[in-house]
């Protein structure tokens, strides 16, 4: 198993945070895993992005030009990084700032609120745990909320940070039940 995840957005949107997260809940998991973040030098409001993967065996290069799954929080990222999701890969993005719809139909695409969901959380800088929470409940296969949380635990380590960002989690894995639930209703009709 080998799953390659892009992150993307503007600097402050916490590309970088979910790498870490995503990086030692895949510690946690005893998968192989690498994080190389990168960002412009504008930290807040340049891009950002981080490129992980998480593997069941060694990994011979953190760097990819192609990806299982897409976490995007503006449309320069979409249209920058959407070309090298492989054909049945994931794309979730925050439909409150991506006005770009995906433009491929070999892939799923998620569009959630996700600033909206934070901001009823008491914080809408939360948005991108809950997209977190919407691809771990999508995908499945790859980590589940116990290591996501030990992720959070490692990262975000003031006690109320870490309970908000793990409401921001079980909110986006909500969301993602919803979504799944309503497709599930309409492919029945």
């Amino acid at each position: 198993m080998i799953d390659r995840i892009m992150i993307s957005g503007s600097g402050g949107d916490g590309a970088v945070f979910l790498g870490k997260v995503l990086s030692w809940a895949a510690m946690s998991k005893g998968y192989h895993t690498t994080g190389l973040p990168s960002y412009g030098p504008e930290i807040r409001g340049g891009t950002s992005r981080t490129e992980v993967i998480v593997a069941d065996g060694p990994i011979g290069s953190p760097v990819n030009t192609t990806f299982e799954s897409l976490i995007v929080f503006n449309d320069m990222s979409l249209e920058k990084f959407e070309p090298g999701v492989v054909p049945g890969g994931l794309i979730v993005s925050n439909a409150d700032v991506v006005t770009r719809p995906v433009g491929r139909d070999d892939v799923t695409a998620l569009g959630v609120h996700a600033s909206a969901e934070a901001q009823k959380l008491g914080n809408s800088r939360l948005m991108n745990v809950v997209t977190l929470g919407v691809w771990t409940a999508k995908k499945g296969d790859v980590l589940d909320r116990a290591a996501l949380v030990e992720g959070l635990r490692h990262v975000a380590k003031h006690p109320k940070l870490f309970e908000l960002n793990c409401q921001a989690l079980d909110r986006g894995l909500a969301l993602a039940r919803e979504l799944m639930e309503r497709e599930a209703a309409l492919a029945r009709r």
